[in-house]
């Protein structure tokens, strides 16, 4: 909470990850008396600050031209937000909340599916074509926790009694519904996506992203009925 403080200084902000502490040697600066030190926090600057950092040795995750970066960060900033499931999984039981959840979630898709075909890159199914950028860096967690978490808790329609505003929603896939929906483009960038070996690599395993958001929707749950 310390370290947050002072790398967010506007008072009364709440602290939370991630947080990135960075120190380096006087002697890398070129200062002999006293260590460099800068503290970053919110996700999308961090992840801007290592993919600039690392960028050139291996692999760069930010394209060469300004206006490509400019798109790269347009996609994030307009469809950051478009696989946000929470909604969904919270409304379940209650069909009117989660028909308007999931018309919200559809929307989402669209948008994002529209604003893929606007672009025009050639070579590759990601948003720059051929390169992976920090684009789907910044989005892959939360496409990957899409495709696992809302099949896991979403189950075909049923009744839950006789309030005719019960039931248990019915089966969400986002692949299914992007096929379901017309939304090619966003299908093709999913699939590439959630099996880039990176994403795979660094993703929470699949029982475990489960067990995750069980344990959450349980303190949610608790905590509403206070």
């Amino acid at each position: 909470m310390d370290l947050y403080a002072r790398s967010n200084p506007i008072p009364g902000a709440r602290a939370k990850v991630p947080l990135l502490h960075l120190v380096k040697p006087a002697e890398e600066i070129g200062d002999d008396k006293k260590n460099h030190e800068v503290i970053l926090c919110e996700s999308l600057i961090v992840a801007e600050y290592v993919a600039e950092y690392y960028s050139g040795s291996g692999g760069n995750l930010f394209p060469p031209r300004p206006e490509d970066r400019a798109i790269m960060r347009l996609f994030t900033e307009l469809c950051g937000s478009s696989f946000s499931y929470f909604p969904l999984l919270r409304a379940k039981g209650d069909t009117k909340q989660f028909e308007s959840a999931l018309s919200t979630f559809k929307d989402g898709l669209v948008g994002v599916n529209a604003f893929l075909e606007s672009q025009s890159f050639p070579g590759g199914p990601f948003l720059l074509g051929s390169q992976f950028s920090l684009a789907e860096c910044s989005v892959a967690p939360f496409v990957q926790r899409c495709s696992v978490v809302l099949p896991a808790f979403t189950v075909d329609g049923g009744s839950n009694g006789d309030d005719e505003n019960k039931s248990t929603p019915g089966k969400i896939d986002l692949i299914e519904l992007c096929d379901s929906m017309g939304l090619d483009r966003l299908k093709e960038w999913i699939n590439a996506v959630i099996l880039r070996p990176s994403v795979i690599a660094t993703g929470v395993p699949n029982d475990q992203m489960i067990k995750n958001t069980a344990q959450f929707l349980d303190r949610f749950n608790s905590m509403s009925k206070v």
